[in-house]
């Protein structure tokens, strides 16, 4: 069979019985060739509980597990009827033995397989769902097909071979299910992509089978122009760029993981953001060209930055300054978000400063170095242009009234960073909205 479109469905569209319903009547009508499914929702979190128990030397959480048991005892209840119970009830019970044997001897591999187990039942239970609906349904364990190099890269070589294998010979009628976010690392272990990787897992698999769409199903109605959390009055956008979605994903926009643009830019497949909830929506489609029309398009934050400065004379009319300074965050393997430089200056964000301690004090061999925690990154979106005055300008003007640590344009003409504390983040997301978006039509 040719694969024309794969579908993934996150935690919450797979929460309970009647979500599954509801997945399971949307892949039909798509005609889903393949299904990534996440974990039922609170699975993954419960399953992290666990092991942080056994690693900080506790006993397994009885608590924690129970709730997770009956979750999916419910799930198995009101799914099946009382003649296909029993079989769905016997993947239940072997997972969680598993579970148990696994804690009983914890050690970091066994953490990774236990956290696996959310995605392999969920998507084991439901690929059985459909068998018994009468569904031409095939469950594919992807962890046997997706694996990671030495340097903890997606071998797409060996995901690609085996992926365009399996659906080869296959009928048109076939429903492939399999998981997202787990795989195994080079040595074979069970392993992960992080959290979130589900949507980069139906990426990869997209890429690997020359599919021509990708759906993201998730309970909000496509990519929002701001922030509906905090913003009233948000609206999805219809129509994005690959550059505009990747810019907006890596700079916090929740619905869709950075990681899965990529994929699909570089094979040219059509992305598409749905709601499991209301799934005649437009939602966002996401392709090389995205909506020419409009000058701003988005707006978005990711919180959690840390901003480190270095000041030193050396750096002046001096070469290679730089290069020693991204050789200490090449060495602690900690990527950079933000940059700006002076004659004697630079500074820059990250947001992950598990080791800024260790940084900072490399750094301060070659000047004065600091670090400050509390900051997000207020990314906007759009059409941009150099050649265009007054854009920049109205951007910086609608937030006047709040104190900005640093700005990042000039690297293209999509998007503008700004840097302010955190605790000015909602503040800013609304006065944007209202001076950007507040004539602008959806």
């Amino acid at each position: 069979m040719t694969v024309n479109k794969v579908l993934k469905f996150g935690g919450t569209s797979v929460g309970s019985a009647e979500n599954m319903r509801q997945v399971a009547s949307i892949i039909s009508s798509q005609r889903s060739d393949i299904t990534v499914l996440s974990a039922m929702s609170g699975t993954t979190n419960a399953l992290i509980e666990i092991c942080d128990a056994l690693s900080a030397g506790g006993t397994m959480p009885q608590d924690t597990l129970s709730m997770l048991r009956r979750k999916y005892d419910e799930c198995v209840d009101r799914l099946f009827s009382e003649s296909d119970k029993g079989e769905a009830r016997a993947k239940v019970d072997t997972t969680f033995a598993l579970i148990d044997t696994l804690s009983a001897s914890y050690d970091s591999l066994s953490h990774n397989a236990i956290i696996a187990q959310g995605e392999l039942l969920t998507s084991a239970i439901f690929a059985l769902f459909l068998q018994k609906s009468g569904v031409n349904a095939v469950f594919i364990d992807i962890t046997e097909y997706m694996r990671t190099n030495a340097d903890g890269t997606v071998d797409t070589a060996f995901l690609a071979d085996n992926m365009r294998r399996i659906t080869a010979d296959a009928s048109p009628d076939t429903f492939f299910i399999t998981q997202g976010f787990i795989c195994r690392d080079h040595n074979g272990h069970l392993s992960n992509l992080g959290r979130g990787g589900s949507d980069y897992s139906a990426a990869l698999i997209g890429a690997a089978t020359e599919a021509s769409e990708v759906q993201i199903w998730t309970d909000i109605d496509g990519m929002h122009n701001n922030d509906p959390r905090y913003v009233e009055g948000t609206y999805p956008i219809r129509r994005m760029s690959f550059n505009e979605a990747a810019e907006l994903a890596y700079f916090g926009a929740k619905i869709l993981h950075p990681s899965t643009i990529q994929p699909c830019r570089e094979h040219n497949i059509a992305v598409k953001l749905k709601n499991t909830l209301d799934p005649t929506a437009e939602g966002t489609t996401i392709t090389s060209t995205g909506d020419s029309e409009r000058e701003y398009h988005a707006v978005a934050a990711k919180d959690n930055i840390t901003v480190v400065r270095i000041c030193s004379a050396r750096m002046l009319l001096a070469y290679g300054f730089l290069r020693r300074v991204f050789e200490i965050f090449e060495k602690y393997r900690t990527p950079i978000d933000m940059i700006t430089t002076s004659e004697v200056a630079v500074s820059l964000t990250i947001d992950d400063d598990s080791h800024v301690e260790q940084i900072v004090h490399e750094l301060s061999l070659l000047g004065a170095a600091s670090y400050e925690r509390g900051n997000s990154i207020i990314c906007v979106v759009g059409r941009l242009e150099h050649e265009r005055p007054g854009l920049v300008a109205g951007i910086l003007d609608s937030i006047r009234s709040i104190p900005v640590k640093m700005v990042s344009y000039g690297a293209s003409c999509r998007s503008v960073a700004i840097l302010i504390s955190s605790d000015n983040k909602i503040e800013a997301l609304r006065k944007l909205n209202d001076h950007l978006f507040k004539t602008t039509s959806k």
